[in-house]
C-alpha cells in the first residue's frame, strides 16, 4: 500500500510495470521485479531524482541521458527506457523497450494527466513565466503540497518530462508552457486554469508580429474546456486577441493589471518599500514584497487572482507570497563585496526583450539604495523586422531615467550611440569579456549593477564572474 504523509500525500511514488506498459507500447527487455515502482522519469542527469527511470539516448541524439554518462548517475535508475536493444548492456536494472523514448515520453505525460487529481494551471506569455511559477507554487502551497514546473523544462518534451514525474494526487500543479508546439504541450496539460503574463517581441522571426505571437500564446486556451478559468493580464499588448480566443473556448475570464477594469487590480506601488496596494475583486489588500520591482508587484496580482478564481482565501496566501525572493536571473539581488567594494547586484540577465528591458531600467532607475546605478544591457535577440523601433524605445527609456552608468554589450548598440543624452555616461562594448577589465577599472563602492540581456548573448555569464571574484 502506498505510504502518505500526514497531508495525505503520496510520498513519490507512481509508476508500476503495469501502469508503464498502460502508458507506452513496448516489451520488458529485463523485467522489474514484483512490487517495482518508480517515482518518474529523467532526460536530464544532474535533475534525476530517487527512484526515477531513465530514458537513455545516444550520444549525438536528443531526449535522455546519453548512454556513455549513465555511470555518473547521483542515483540507481529505477529502469531504463530504450528505443534500441543494444543501448544499455545486460544487468540488474528493468530495461523497457519502446518504438521511439520521446513518444514514449510524451505518451507518459499524457497518461500521468490523466491519472492526476488535483489543480492543474499553465503560464505562459513572452516575459514573467518562470517567476509566476515559482511564486504561484510558493503560495498555492498553502492548501497542500504544491509542485512547478523544473529547470525551465517548457517544451513538450519537459512538460511532459515534469508532469510524468509528479505525484498523481499533487493537490497543486503549476506548469510553465511555452510559444514552441504550444498545441502539443496544453492538449497534454490540459490546464484547469491557464495564465497569460504578456505578449512581446522575442522569438520574432522574418515577416512575423506580435500578432502572430499572440495568435500562438493563445493556442494555450485549446487544451482546456468550457467553464475552465483563463487568467490575463489586461495591460498585455494584443489583449483583443487573447481575449477573444478564451472566449471562443467557453473560458469563464479573470483579468489582473493596473487596468481600471481588472478583477484584480494592482492599485499602487511603492518602489522604495517594495510595498503592495492591490484590489482582489473588490477586496482591498495592503501588503509588502520581498521581490523589487513593479513588475514582480504585477506577478503578485497575478497569482492572488489564480488563488481566488480556485476559490482558495487571498489573504491566507499573502504570508507565503510576501516571503518570496526573486529566482536567479530573473531579478535575484545578490549582496557582493569584490575587489573590496561592496556592491548590490541584480541578476537579471537570463533573458530580454524589449517589454522586460525597459522593466529592468525602471527598476535600477526607482531605486533608492545609495550608490551609483550601473546597468549592463547586453542585446535584444529575435525581434523581427522593428527591431529599430524597439532599441529607439529603449534608449529613450534610459535617458529618461535616473541610471548613472550604463555598459552596453554587442555590436548592435553602435548604431544608438548619437541617441544618448548626453549627460549619460555609456560605453559601448564588442563583447562579454571586455565588460571585466572596464568594470574593474571604474569600480566604485555601493555601485547597484543590474545585468540583462538576451540569453543568447551570455551576459549572464558576467554574474557568475563577479560572484567568483566575491568568494575569493
Amino acid at each position: 500500500m502506498d505510504q502518505k504523509n500526514e497531508n495525505g500525500f503520496l510520498e513519490g511514488t507512481c509508476w508500476t510495470a503495469e501502469s508503464l506498459m498502460q502508458a507506452v507500447p513496448g516489451r520488458w527487455l529485463t523485467p522489474p521485479p514484483e512490487g517495482w515502482r518508480a517515482t518518474g522519469v529523467s532526460i536530464f542527469a544532474p535533475a534525476m531524482k530517487p527512484g526515477n527511470m531513465v530514458c537513455v539516448r545516444a550520444e549525438n541524439e536528443v531526449g535522455g541521458v546519453p548512454v556513455e554518462r549513465l555511470d555518473t548517475l547521483p542515483y540507481p535508475p529505477a529502469a531504463f527506457i530504450v528505443d534500441d536493444a543494444e543501448r544499455v548492456s545486460a544487468g540488474t536494472t528493468p530495461v523497457y523497450l519502446v518504438a521511439d523514448r520521446n513518444e514514449a515520453l510524451l505518451l507518459m505525460g499524457r497518461y500521468a494527466r490523466d491519472k492526476m487529481s488535483g489543480n492543474v494551471i499553465g503560464v505562459t506569455g513572452s516575459a514573467g513565466k518562470t517567476t509566476c511559477v515559482a511564486m504561484l507554487t510558493a503560495a498555492l502551497a498553502e492548501w497542500g503540497p504544491a509542485l512547478g514546473s523544473a529547470q525551465n523544462a517548457n517544451l513538450p518534451r519537459g512538460v511532459a518530462w515534469n508532469i510524468a514525474s509528479m505525484p498523481w494526487d499533487t493537490p497543486q500543479v503549476v506548469l510553465e508552457i511555452a510559444i514552441g508546439r504550444m498545441d502539443i504541450s496544453t492538449r497534454m496539460v490540459r490546464p484547469t486554469v491557464a495564465m497569460v503574463t504578456n505578449i512581446q517581441a522575442v522569438h520574432l522571426k522574418e515577416n512575423q508580429s506580435l500578432h502572430d505571437i499572440a495568435r500562438t500564446k493563445a493556442m494555450i486556451f485549446l487544451g482546456m474546456k468550457p467553464g475552465d478559468i483563463a487568467v490575463l493580464n489586461r495591460d498585455m499588448q494584443e489583449w483583443d486577441c487573447i481575449y477573444a480566443a478564451a472566449v471562443k473556448q467557453g473560458l469563464r475570464i479573470v483579468t489582473y493589471g493596473q487596468h481600471q477594469a481588472c478583477d484584480c487590480r494592482l492599485s499602487a506601488y511603492d518602489p522604495a518599500t517594495h510595498g503592495v496596494e492591490a484590489d482582489i475583486f473588490g477586496q482591498r489588500f495592503r501588503y509588502t514584497l520581498q521581490a523589487e520591482g513593479l513588475h514582480m508587484a504585477l506577478n503578485s496580482v497575478a497569482t492572488l487572482a489564480v488563488v481566488s478564481a480556485l476559490g482558495y482565501s487571498p489573504e491566507a496566501a499573502l504570508a507565503r507570497l510576501t516571503r518570496f525572493q526573486a529566482l536567479p536571473g530573473r531579478g535575484e539581488v545578490n549582496p557582493l563585496t569584490v575587489d573590496g567594494h561592496p556592491l548590490t547586484v541584480i541578476d537579471d540577465a537570463y533573458n530580454a526583450n524589449p517589454g522586460s528591458m525597459m522593466m529592468a531600467v525602471s527598476q535600477l532607475s526607482a531605486s533608492i539604495s545609495p550608490g551609483r546605478k550601473v546597468l549592463v544591457l547586453g542585446e535584444m535577440a529575435e525581434l523581427g523586422d522593428e527591431y529599430d523601433r524597439y532599441y529607439r524605445a529603449l534608449i529613450d527609456g534610459i535617458n529618461q531615467s535616473q541610471i548613472d552608468t550604463i555598459y552596453l554589450i554587442g555590436q548592435q548598440y553602435a548604431a544608438y550611440a548619437d541617441e544618448f543624452s548626453a549627460h549619460k555616461h555609456y560605453r559601448l562594448l564588442a563583447e562579454v569579456e571586455a565588460f571585466k577589465d572596464a568594470y574593474l577599472k571604474d569600480i566604485q563602492d555601493g555601485d547597484i549593477v543590474l545585468l540583462k540581456g538576451s540569453h543568447s548573448t551570455q551576459v549572464w555569464k558576467l554574474v557568475s564572474w563577479l560572484k567568483r571574484l566575491a568568494s575569493r
